[in-house]
């Protein structure tokens, strides 16, 4: 029972930091827009599908403004823990591509939540820039 609940776990913490970030994006970009411009965004950022590694999440920032990625790079690499957070999300990442595609990651409910944690910091740079 217990590796079943730290993967369920791995992936529940891993969509909820997707969700999040996209959350972020596009409802600051979608405040006090036209219908036309919130439908792109469900379609395009809400609805849409990707890890949400470092890496994507500067993509997405700069596909909307190249200064947002630029103060979220800032931001991460002043956070007083940066690398940890930065590999806690990778972490996530990876056990989760792990398990979805038939792998066996070897991750604790603790491990986890370690890293769910720090990737929640990563969430808070991105609302603080595009805040």
């Amino acid at each position: 029972m217990v590796p079943y609940l730290s993967k369920y776990g791995l992936m529940k913490a891993c969509g909820v930091v997707e969700q999040a970030v996209k959350s972020v994006i596009a409802d600051k970009c979608s405040f006090g827009t036209k219908p036309q411009v919130k439908n792109y965004l469900s379609a395009k950022v809400r609805n849409s599908s990707t890890n949400p590694s470092y890496g994507k999440i500067c993509e997405l920032l700069k596909d909307f403004d190249a200064d947002w990625n630029t103060q979220f790079k800032a931001a991460v690499k002043n956070h007083p823990h940066c690398d940890q957070i930065k590999t806690s999300l990778q972490s996530l990442v990876d056990a989760r591509n792990e398990f979805a595609h038939g792998g066996n990651p070897r991750v604790s409910i603790a491990d986890v939540v370690r890293y769910f944690s720090d990737a929640r910091q990563i969430v808070e740079c991105v609302d603080t820039v595009i805040g």
